[in-house]
């Protein structure tokens, strides 16, 4: 299809049946195995950046405790 465009709905309307008709068991197959590994990726990097989360949620929580309880001049020490 996109070999052939001509970006119009008349062509689109022409074409499609043809393109539909080349489509096979295994080009499906083909782009669900794609699918499927973009997927395996996006789920080892949200696990990485759970891990990084995770490491700085003590140290997020610590800070916000420490500011709430101490205020402005728990900062302004560090400085």
């Amino acid at each position: 299809m996109a070999d052939n465009c001509d970006f119009t709905m008349a062509g689109l309307r022409k074409r499609l049946p043809e393109a539909f008709a080349k489509v096979t068991t295994s080009t499906c197959k083909a782009i669900i195995s794609k699918v499927f590994e973009q997927e395996e990726r996006y789920w080892a990097e949200d696990e990485k950046l759970d891990e990084i989360y995770s490491e700085n949620a003590e140290e997020e929580y610590l800070g916000k405790d420490a500011f709430e309880s101490q205020g402005d001049e728990f900062y302004l020490e560090a400085v």
